[in-house]
């Protein structure tokens, strides 16, 4: 009886299992969302290419590795330019530079030639301001940073105002304000303006007019009265450029006008108060002349003082 019960209920429920399972099948198996891989930093990207040259191209590897720069007319290390119009010869460069073996004159000469590359090597140029022991070297790697775009050019200079070297800050100083996006830099710029080496302030000052920050006028205003006369001369043209107008009511030009220690100074300052005397007498004759037109009847009613029409 009980074999009997159970062959029923198998033969009761086999429908509706049957029916069940293409349903089940049916259904798309759930896959976990796979996590994106984190993109490469420059020594991995580095790396990689380096392998990559090994098998492709050893014997390219190998001639960029034994480049070696000639002396320029003007004394300076560099490149022939035409070995270095391959996007790989920036892997070769940036390894050099990394492993440190060149001389430090050498190694200016290859920072010098990585733009020429247009290949990978603006991220690890940026890093390198950090890394490198020659200030000449860390020099350079700001100097480039001209032609390299944000993020990385902004975070190479930014290493550049922390460098333990003048040089250096003195030469991001001047870079930020050649940058199309130096405006970011304004915190740096603006500490700058307070250090002790003038020549730094100097550059600060000029950046900051090049770069045509609103809010920066008044530390170009307070920068008028510097110590040193080249930052003086600097917040002034730095001010021509961000201001013209505001700059000539400025008390401080009649001061300027009589700066002993820098002639340059004094007279950019007199003819600026030539070119403010000249527009306030300009400002004078035009308000006489429209007061004078106001109250003339003629020009108040032009009916005014014509003979009476004739008689029909």
């Amino acid at each position: 009886m009980v074999r009997l019960l159970a062959v029923v209920l198998a033969c009761t429920l086999a429908p509706s299992f049957a029916a069940a399972a293409p349903a089940a099948a049916a259904r798309p198996a759930v896959k976990s969302a796979a996590k994106p891989a984190p993109p490469l930093d420059w020594r991995s990207r580095l790396a990689v290419a380096v392998r990559e040259l090994q098998k492709s191209d050893p014997a390219l590897l190998d001639r960029l590795e034994k480049l070696q720069p000639a002396r320029a007319v003007d004394g300076e290390l560099s490149f022939a330019a035409e070995a270095l119009h391959d996007r790989r010869a920036a892997t070769v460069l940036l390894r050099r530079l990394l492993a440190g073996k060149d001389p430090a004159e050498v190694r200016g000469a290859i920072v010098d030639a990585l733009p020429a590359t247009g290949g990978d090597w603006q991220e690890g140029a940026a890093a390198m301001v950090g890394l490198d022991a020659s200030p000449l070297v860390r020099k350079k790697l700001i100097e480039v940073m001209r032609y390299a775009e944000p993020p990385h050019s902004i975070h190479g200079l930014r290493l550049g105002f922390k460098d333990e070297d003048p040089d250096v800050n003195v030469a991001a100083a001047r870079a930020a304000g050649f940058h199309k996006q130096g405006a970011e830099l304004f915190t740096e710029l603006y500490s700058a303006t307070f250090d002790t080496d003038w020549d730094l302030r100097a550059a600060a000052v000029q950046a900051l007019g090049m770069l045509k920050v609103p809010r920066s006028r008044e530390i170009l205003i307070k920068a008028l009265g510097d110590e040193e006369r080249e930052v003086r001369l600097q917040a002034l043209l730095a001010l021509e450029q961000l201001d013209p107008d505001g700059l000539l009511e400025l008390p401080e030009l009649d001061k300027l006008a009589k700066d002993r220690k820098s002639h340059r100074i004094a007279r950019k300052a007199q003819l600026l108060l030539q070119k403010r005397r000249a527009q306030r007498r300009a400002g004078k004759a035009g308000g006489a002349a429209r007061v004078t037109a106001a109250t003339t009847p003629a020009a108040a009613d032009p009916s005014a003082g014509a003979p009476p029409p004739a008689a029909p």
